[in-house]
C-alpha cells in the first residue's frame, strides 16, 4: 500500500504486516484513523480504517491469534 504524504508528497509504503498492526491499534484504542508518519519530514498523515481495509480484502484476521 502506497501513501503519498501530504506535506512533502512522497510515496510511504505500508507493508501488509504494518496495515494488519495499524488495523489492531485502531481497534484496541477505538480509533478512526491511523496516524503515519513521513520518513522524511516527520509530519503525521491520517489513513482512515477504511483505506487500510481496502488495502487487503483477502486477510482475515483471527482475534484468538496473540502475535
Amino acid at each position: 500500500m502506497q501513501i503519498r504524504c501530504s506535506k512533502c508528497h512522497i510515496p510511504i509504503a505500508l507493508n501488509r504486516d504494518a496495515a494488519v498492526d495499524a488495523l489492531d491499534h485502531i481497534d484496541k484504542e477505538k480509533l478512526s484513523f491511523y496516524d503515519l508518519r513521513c520518513p522524511k519530514c516527520r509530519t503525521m498523515n491520517r489513513v482512515s480504517r477504511k483505506q487500510l481495509q481496502r488495502s487487503m480484502p483477502k486477510i482475515t484476521r483471527d482475534p484468538d491469534d496473540a502475535s
